[in-house]
């Protein structure tokens, strides 16, 4: 009998295709160990959902349809830190900043919306960052910790996903976008 594949669900900021590859090229000159996140894959995980079946998820993309996303607007994609720890790091990750907090109240009340469909707050603290690449076994990268990027970025939409793992392969569905509105 062959065990289903993991089916997860995910609320996530997109990014232009042309920030995707920018990133890709300044994680390519730090030379991080382990496997590179393809750039189509790149993303910032604005809420965690899990599973939902098929009226748990419309749900959701009702909520987030009605919900007051807000304005786009501009932040910069930072420095590189990892997962868990620098000396035994398993995720290396870009951080975003310069946003003014907006990153951190757009995934409020991304919460929110998906709490209203019935799946409950999430529990952990919001830290926004956009995962470069998964290290198996864990490395040091203490030496690469502050790589600075500086990135120019802006908060267009968030995507609602589905997420199936197969082996160590995962896929990416893009199941609806939601618009933030346009400033003045």
């Amino acid at each position: 009998m062959i065990a289903a594949s993991p089916i997860r669900y995910f609320v996530a900021l997109s990014l232009l295709p042309e920030i995707r590859l920018a990133v890709r090229d300044w994680r390519d000159t730090l030379s991080l160990p382990g496997r590179p996140v393809p750039p189509e894959k790149f993303h910032v995980t604005l809420r965690f959902v899990g599973p939902a079946d098929q009226v748990g998820q419309e749900r959701i993309m009702e909520a987030l349809d009605t919900a007051d996303l807000g304005p786009s607007f501009p932040y910069r994609i930072g420095g590189l830190g990892v997962f868990p720890r620098p000396r035994k790091a398993t995720v290396a990750w870009a951080g975003l900043e310069g946003d003014d907090g907006r990153l951190s109240l757009l995934a409020a009340v991304v919460d929110g919306a998906v709490a209203s469909a019935g799946f409950g707050h999430e529990e952990r603290p919001f830290r926004a960052h956009l995962t470069l690449a998964r290290i198996r076994p864990p490395r040091d990268l203490r030496a690469i910790i502050a790589a600075p990027a500086g990135i120019p970025a802006r908060a267009t939409e968030v995507a609602f996903y589905r997420s199936r793992t197969e082996g160590p392969r995962t896929t990416y569905h893009t199941l609806e976008r939601f618009s933030l509105a346009r400033a003045g």
